[in-house]
Parts: C-alpha cells; sequence; structure tokens
C-alpha cells in the first residue's frame, strides 16, 4: 500500500533471496543509511514537478468554472428573489426576505463546514498564512474574498466548501496533487535491524524533501488562484513573490508559477468563452480608459488620501484584531455548547448583515436612471426608472461595488453622502465578520473600503477646484484609495499596484498609485509595526520565523540558545526499543539527537523516522510470530534467509502497534540521521546562527564545545519560540 514498487509477495511483503525471483524487487535499493538532500530542495523528477504544476493549473481552472456558475446563480436568485418581494409586498417584506434567505444559507453554509471540516471554518484562515515558504502550504485564504464578504454576499455561501478563497482552494489543491505524486519519490528503505533481529526494511519518508515539493507547488497554486481573481496571471505571480519573500523563493519557482498561471488562465477563459461568458464578467473590471487621467493637480489629493488610509488601515487592524480575540474569548466560555454556539453565532450575524444593510439602504435616495448609466446599479425600494446608490453599493456583490467605485464615467451617481453611509455601515460589518467561523476573505472588502474613502475626499477636495480644470474623475481617486487601504492591511506593494491597474485597465495610473502606496505603507508602519496577517500568525502560534533576528538577541550565543533537552531524548547509535520509547514519549521534540561514545552526536534523527523503524521491526517481529505458530521452521531455512534474504515490511498503524516489539530490543537509530549535522560552536554570535535558520532554511544544528563535545541543540521551533519570547518582553 505505502511502496508503488512492490508488485510480488504475500501478506503485505515481497521477498527476494539468492536463489528466488527478483524481479518484483529491482526498482528497490535497501541502504544502510538514510540519504538527505540540502535545505529546501526536493530533488524530484522534473516529469513529476511538472505534473503536479500542470495538474494544479488544470484544475483551478475547472474549479473556478465551478465556483462562478455556482456564486453566479445563487447570488442572482438572493436579490432577485429580494427585489420580486419588495415589488409586491413592500419594502419591509422584501428585506424580511432578505434576511430569511441570508439565514437559510448560513445554515446551510455552516452545516456544511462542521460536517465536512470544521478546521475549514475561518474568517480567512489566517492561523495557515504566513509570509514565508516553510508555512505556505495551504495559507492563501485571506487573499481571495470571493464569497463572503460581509454585507455584500450575506453569508450565500452554498459553494463556499468548493470556493471559500480561491487562493486557499488552489493552494490545498496542489498539496493534495502533491501528496499524491511526490510522496512516493521522498520515500526510501533504510536496514534498521541489527545482527540479533536480522535485516528489516523501514520506509523512511525524507519530510524535507515532501515539503519543500509541498511548498513550491502550493506557491504556485496560490498564484493560480489570485491570478483567477483579476484575471492577472502577472498579479498572481507579484502577489506569491511579496508573499514567500525573496529570501525563499526558489530559482525554479518563477517559471513553474509563470507556467502555472498561464495555463490556468488560458484554460479558465477557454472554459467560459464555451459557457457563453467572459472572464471579465465575474472580475473587478473597469473600461473607460482616458489618455491623460491625472494631472499634477491631482497629487496633493493623491497623498492626503494615502495619509488618511496608511493610519486608517491601521487601526482597523487594531479593532479586527480585538474583535477576534472577544469572538475567541467568548467562544471558550460557550465550550460546553459548541459546536452549536459557532453556528448559531455565524447565523445570527448573517441575518444581523442583511438587517443593517436593508435598513441603511433606505436612507438612500432614488436617483432617475440616465442612459448609459451602469448596470450594476440596484433599485431596490425605488420605482421602476429609478436607482438607490446606497443600495447600490451594499445590495450586491463586492466586485459590483468596487466596479461602481472605479467607473470614471459616473461622477453624480454616487454622491459623497451616499459612499459615506455604505462605508459606515459596511466597514462595521466587516469589522464585526472577524473571527465568524466560516470561509472568508478580507482582499476585495478592503479594496471596496478604500475606494469609497477614496471617493469621498476626493470629492470634497475638488470644492477647492471649482472649474474643475485638469481634475482627475472620481473613479481615480477610489483607485487611489483602494491601493492605500489595501496595501496599509496586506502590507504589499507591487501586487497591489498591479491588481489595481489591471481592474482598471490604464497603466498610466502606475505612477500615482505607486506614491499613495509609498505614503500609505509608511504611515501604516509607524503606526503598527505587523500587519493583519502577521498578527494572527503570531497570535495563533504558527510555526514563523522572521528573516531578521531581535534587536535581544544582538549580545546572546550560541549556547543561550540551547534548548532544555533530558537525557532520556539523546539516543545512541544502536538504542534499544525502551530508549525510542522515553524518547518518542517527548510529544515536544520532533529531532532527536544521536551520539556515540565521548559525547560526539553524530547526527539527529527525527520522530517521523523512529517511528516509520519501530513500525517495521514490530510488524517483521508480528509476522515472525505468526509463521512460527503456523509452521516449523528448519534451522538451515532460517540459516539462508539471515544470510540472503531482504524482507521488506509493509505496516498498517491502526493493526500493528509499536508495543509489540520487546523493550530490550536494538535497533540501529544511526541508520537513521543525518550523517552531515550543522556544527555551530557554543560561543558563535547569535546573529550568525540565526542567518542559517532564516536564510539557509536549516530545522537542527549541533552546538558543540571547541574540542567537539556535544552541547547541546538549537531547533527551528526552538529559535521561533525564543525569538518570540524577546519581542513579548
Amino acid at each position: 500500500r505505502l511502496c508503488p514498487f512492490f508488485t510480488g509477495g504475500s501478506g503485505g511483503r515481497a521477498c527476494c533471496s539468492n536463489s528466488g525471483d527478483v524481479s518484483a524487487l529491482a526498482p528497490l535499493t535497501l541502504e544502510t543509511q538514510v540519504s538527505t538532500v540540502e535545505p529546501w530542495a526536493h530533488r524530484l523528477p522534473d516529469h513529476v514537478m511538472w505534473s503536479i504544476t500542470l495538474l494544479t493549473a488544470v484544475g483551478m481552472a475547472f474549479l473556478n468554472l465551478i465556483t462562478i456558475a455556482s456564486m453566479r446563480t445563487l447570488v442572482k436568485w438572493k436579490f432577485h428573489f429580494m427585489q420580486t418581494v419588495t415589488d409586491d409586498a413592500g419594502v419591509g417584506r422584501g428585506a424580511a426576505a432578505l434576511v430569511a434567505t441570508a439565514a437559510l444559507l448560513a445554515t446551510l453554509c455552516m452545516t456544511l463546514v462542521f460536517i465536512v471540516d470544521p478546521d475549514a471554518g475561518s474568517s480567512g484562515a489566517p492561523e495557515k498564512e504566513a509570509g514565508s515558504m516553510e508555512i505556505i502550504v495551504a495559507s492563501f485564504s485571506l487573499d481571495g474574498a470571493y464569497l463572503c464578504v460581509a454585507s455584500q454576499r450575506f453569508w450565500a455561501m452554498l459553494p463556499v466548501i468548493l470556493s471559500a478563497a480561491r487562493g486557499q482552494l488552489c493552494s490545498n489543491l496542489a498539496l493534495l496533487i502533491t501528496n499524491g505524486l511526490a510522496r512516493p519519490y521522498a520515500g526510501q528503505w533504510v536496514d534498521v535491524g541489527t545482527s540479533g533481529v536480522g535485516r528489516t526494511a523501514a520506509l523512511v519518508v525524507d519530510e524535507e524533501r515532501l515539503a519543500a515539493a509541498q511548498r513550491v507547488a502550493c506557491a504556485v497554486g496560490g498564484a493560480c488562484g489570485m491570478a483567477m481573481i483579476f484575471d492577472a496571471p502577472i498579479g498572481g505571480i507579484l502577489y506569491m513573490f511579496e508573499e514567500v519573500t525573496a529570501i525563499c523563493w526558489p530559482l525554479e519557482l518563477t517559471f513553474r508559477a509563470f507556467a502555472g498561471t498561464t495555463t490556468c488562465a488560458l484554460l479558465s477563459r477557454a472554459l467560459l468563452n464555451l459557457c457563453g461568458t467572459d472572464t471579465k464578467a465575474f472580475v473587478v473590471f473597469e473600461w473607460s480608459p482616458q489618455r491623460h487621467p491625472w494631472d499634477w493637480w491631482d497629487l496633493p489629493i493623491f497623498v492626503l488620501i494615502a495619509a488618511v488610509l496608511g493610519p486608517f488601515s491601521s487601526l482597523h487592524t487594531r479593532i479586527c484584531l480585538a474583535v477576534g480575540g472577544f469572538r475567541q474569548t467568548a467562544m471558550k466560555a460557550l465550550d460546553t455548547c459548541q459546536p452549536y454556539a459557532r453556528v448559531l453565532e455565524a447565523i445570527l450575524y448573517a441575518a444581523a448583515c442583511a438587517i443593517v444593510c436593508s435598513l441603511v439602504a433606505l436612507m438612500g435616495r432614488c436617483e432617475p436612471l440616465r442612459p448609459g448609466d451602469s448596470g450594476e446599479l440596484v433599485r431596490y425600494n425605488c420605482p421602476r426608472g429609478y436607482y438607490n446608490p446606497v443600495a447600490s453599493l451594499l445590495l450586491t456583490t463586492s466586485e459590483g461595488a468596487v466596479n461602481l467605485l472605479f467607473s470614471r464615467r459616473n461622477a453624480d451617481e454616487i454622491h459623497p453622502i451616499n459612499a459615506l453611509l455604505a462605508l459606515c455601515a459596511y466597514t462595521s460589518l466587516n469589522i464585526g465578520l472577524t473571527g465568524v467561523p466560516a470561509p472568508s476573505g478580507n482582499f476585495t472588502g478592503t479594496m471596496l473600503i478604500g475606494g469609497l474613502v477614496g471617493r469621498i475626499l476626493g470629492a470634497a477636495t475638488q470644492d477647492l477646484n471649482p472649474d474643475e480644470t485638469g481634475s482627475a474623475a472620481s473613479g481615480v481617486y477610489a483607485m487611489v484609495g483602494s491601493a492605500a487601504m489595501l496595501c496599509g492591511f496586506k502590507r504589499m506593494s507591487l501586487a497591489v499596484v498591479w491588481f489595481v491597474c489591471i481592474a482598471s485597465n490604464d497603466f498610466n495610473i502606475v505612477p500615482p498609485l505607486m506614491l499613495s502606496v509609498v505614503v500609505s505603507l509608511v504611515l501604516a508602519r509607524i503606526c503598527k509595526d505587523r500587519g493583519y496577517d502577521e498578527e494572527q500568525v503570531l497570535r495563533r502560534q504558527v510555526p514563523f520565523l522572521e528573516p531578521e533576528p531581535p534587536a535581544g538577541m544582538d549580545r546572546m550565543l550560541a549556547s543561550q540558545l540551547c534548548e532544555d533537552l533530558p537525557e532520556d531524548a539523546k539516543l545512541q547509535p544502536e538504542s534499544t526499543v525502551r530508549a525510542i520509547n522515553l524518547a518518542l514519549q517527548r510529544r515536544s521534540m520532533t529531532d532527536f539527537p544521536v551520539i556515540r561514545e565521548g559525547g560526539v552526536c553524530i547526527g539527529f534523527t527525527t520522530r517521523e523516522r523512529l517511528e516509520a523503524a519501530l513500525r517495521a521491526c514490530a510488524q517483521r517481529e508480528s509476522e515472525g510470530s505468526r509463521a512460527e505458530a503456523s509452521s516449523p521452521v528448519a534451522e538451515d531455512d532460517l540459516r539462508d534467509c539471515e544470510e540472503g534474504e531482504i524482507e521488506c515490511l509493509i505496516s498498517d498503524d491502526s493493526t500493528n502497534p509499536v508495543g509489540t516489539l520487546p523493550p530490550h530490543a536494538a535497533l540501529l537509530v544511526g541508520r537513521l540521521v543525518d550523517p552531515v549535522p550543522y556544527t555551530i560552536l557554543e560561543e558563535m554570535p547569535a546573529p550568525r546562527l540565526y542567518a542559517l535558520f532564516a536564510r539557509a532554511g536549516i530545522t537542527t544544528a549541533c552546538v558543540v564545545s571547541d574540542s567537539g563535545i556535544f552541547r547541546g541543540m538549537i531547533t527551528r521551533n526552538g529559535l521561533i519560540k525564543a525569538t518570540r519570547d524577546m519581542g513579548e518582553a
């Protein structure tokens, strides 16, 4: 079951003897020492990695089609039902119909979440996100913002299990494909038996190789997912580059991401064209190009918008974190009522979103429709031939609202007062959404908040220039506001500028966008060191190592960073089962030093390798006991078996517990170690060793004295804990 190369044998094993048929084991090599590769390297065949890349892109294109079809059907039905009831029975019953629909869809969504995968229920799943390749697996759900962004969707999330956020969806898809295709190539068979036990083969999976392949694949998947949100393949690559950071970006990843996003974008467009539609109908996109979209008069206004939104994005982050912390505390107090309390909370919040938006939309004044007005405008409580500007921003999708704000042809459609009403309602609901147990995102939601502020400030400052000579269109101010808010919240620059430019279909606005991003990011970092994603990573104890050491580590030495290592966690090259079990009982430890006589560390082994060796020996023991009980074996046969037979056992955790081994049986643990450990002198300055973990990617280092005697070890997880303790202090 675990090794696809085995085609012969019985009872879950394949045998090769001097006189038997060796064809079944021809691809197998039984090693006497586990082999490793350099950090952050997978060393998988090219056809395997390209298969993962292309399967991820193709799979995402089809899932994107399913997501769009399901979303379009649900959202269209929801608002059409509300409008029909409003026309037939009045605005009160129409609002009630919207509330009931929101509650019903939220109930279906939460039922699916807690039945299929309770871990998927998170507002953007920020605990899975970090700006490093080490935990980029399944990590980009904050950035899809595709389904339940506060008031727009009212939790119309029946397809949320499929789509949630397309960045996370594609990363998870890449993870599944990688586990299926790469795992067989990341394993090797190592003989861990001793002279008294006989040759015993354990299937050892190189966790670092598999993790490296997963990181590359999930980065490609995240790029494909982000590319679908704006129909911007290059934007998806830039986004992932900023998320991963240049330190952790492998050379091969650039071209793989390029090929993956290209394949995904072309296939997605082809599928949508076959269905009679186009990608631009489902993304933020405004076709209103201008030869001169801005002038020098507008630059002070752009700076003002960025200066307001930079600190505001930090304030927004602080309030979101406070709301999330309060919700988490409240849910812990109701621990005996879970998961029903969380489900009920989500349903009630969905209804609250519908109620608030319905009531606030009633404050908008009906305006007459004019020829050429946008099709995104919503009528709601207005008679035919009129539209409600507040409802057009709240009772629609986030993409539709952003398209209205970005338009440069509707200067009079959205009055600043109407935009202010929508801003107050939407921002409040968006903040309250933090921590609600449902998959969602904050990407387009943050863009909408910034676009509203930009449009309001742009309209207010235009009064200083009554003749409007040289003034930019109101949509340009909204674009600048979206970029300023998004970069302050996400702490990104290149990807934000690219996404907004693609949405506006106008690269002439690149200079003002870059200016606003610079001003907003500088002020946001002054007001708060870390963005929303980074704060969530720290609060949820995600194992992420910052690229630079904290200031408190400048005067420390390597010996001061050594972990507390109990004696029973130190193994010998040939250790007993009892000693190995005692070491494995240290649940917080994942790496164990192997020390020979004289106090010299020959390397480190991992928990997974030890457990694999114990399972293999336990299976051999049980197989031998059954064979001895069923039929006697001649002494000559035993001698032949020991001299010429390799018995490879495939075990099953559920049926072959490790406890069947005698406690004094010995295993060759020395064959399971990395034979060339990273060695650090105990007097080495801490900042120098920090770079080995943060930039070279090592996970464990051996601290020794001047004479080479083992003094302790430093692990990546231990170093992360030390840096965070210094940050808190």
